[in-house]
């Protein structure tokens, strides 16, 4: 091989001094980018972390509050139904507001039962974290549609005149002669030609006879001459009601309350809807297009004294309820999740007397 060619192969495989690697600070460089990239990612992945976290927990929150206020909203467009509107409703004397908590009236005649109940500023709340909060309810009156299926439609039972037996308990007789569509401890309103009154059944009697005596779960029950029952002149009719009252227990669980209507006897059954209510507020717009925290109060908005007005329940057109929820769960500002949802609801069966 000539020595040139020889020479010139050297030459080729010596390091080319003229090639370096990467310097110290280039390394550095490198190595901080790298660390403000990979915490940009992390940062965000952090975010999209903490936004999943507040999003699945406002959802859940949002979710349970809005069925519960599907199922006020349903017995919102009940109240009324198959209930007397232009006829009065009696019970004894604070029978309601006992039962209810809410201010008896200052009088000693008996009490008018409206299709709608109004309760403000009910029960004092102890989850709620503002001090002295509390929070209202409403009840409702409506006929039950699996009473007397004729037809596969409610019918109310026409029934004889109210008597008083020996042991002073009123009895009712259907005019059919049988009492096989009632049962104990059913609520009854009883209606006739003088009026409408409620009443809890005690006891059948034989195959023809429904009884009502005093003591009952309701305390609704006043027998005698000189009670509700027996002021009902014929033609008359019972027909079984649901009531039903929506209120927030003191810790914070949205309750719906039906009374009595069970199998074996019992005052009331309580559901809880929603759990962690801080508050729940409900107004009422009127038929004149006013808003009252409770029309049954009167002129001047504090029930319980001379100037209440209970009648004006029937005048109610929509109802506005108002939920608000705390999460036991903490956020990243370490506060908990809190959602509030409004609704309105028409009350669609107070504007004229559905059967």
């Amino acid at each position: 091989m000539p020595m040139s060619k020889m020479n010139k192969i050297k030459n080729d495989l010596k390091p080319q001094t003229n090639e370096a690697g990467f310097t110290m600070l280039e390394l550095i460089i490198s190595m901080v980018v790298f660390l403000v990239v990979t915490g940009a990612v992390f940062g965000l992945l952090q975010v999209a972390r903490q936004s999943k976290a507040v999003v699945s927990e406002n959802t859940g929150l949002n979710k349970n509050v809005r069925l519960a206020l599907n199922l006020v909203g349903r017995d919102t467009y009940n109240a009324g139904f198959g209930y007397p509107l232009r006829n009065t409703v009696v019970l004894p004397d604070n029978r309601i507001g006992t039962l209810l908590s809410i201010p008896n009236d200052v009088d000693t005649s008996r009490d008018t039962v409206p299709p709608i109940i109004a309760g403000n500023n009910i029960t004092l709340s102890t989850y709620n974290l503002t001090p002295n909060t509390r929070t209202d309810q409403v009840t409702f009156f409506f006929k039950d549609n699996t009473f007397n299926l004729v037809g596969g439609v409610s019918q109310p039972l026409n029934i004889l005149a109210a008597t008083t037996t020996t042991g002073g308990i009123d009895e009712i007789v259907p005019i059919s002669g049988s009492n096989a569509a009632c049962r104990v401890n059913d609520i009854y309103l009883v209606t006739g030609n003088t009026g409408s009154t409620l009443g809890l059944s005690t006891a059948l009697s034989g195959g023809n006879k429904v009884q009502f005596a005093n003591g009952d779960l309701l305390t609704f029950n006043q027998t005698g001459t000189s009670g509700p029952l027996r002021s009902i002149t014929i033609p008359a009719s019972i027909q079984r009601i649901l009531m039903v009252t929506y209120f927030v227990t003191p810790d914070g669980t949205l309750t719906r309350r039906e009374y009595a209507n069970r199998t074996p006897a019992v005052a009331f059954v309580d559901e809880p809807l929603v759990y962690g209510v801080e508050n729940f507020q409900i107004r009422y717009v009127m038929d004149d297009g006013t808003i009252s925290d409770n029309p049954s109060a009167g002129p001047n908005g504090i029930a319980g004294d001379a100037d209440d007005t209970p009648a004006n329940l029937a005048e109610v057109r929509q109802i506005r309820y108002t939920v608000s929820v705390r999460s036991t769960e903490l956020n990243a500002a370490n506060q908990p999740y809190r959602v509030s949802q409004t609704a309105t609801f028409s009350t669609r069966n107070l504007g004229y007397d559905a059967n």
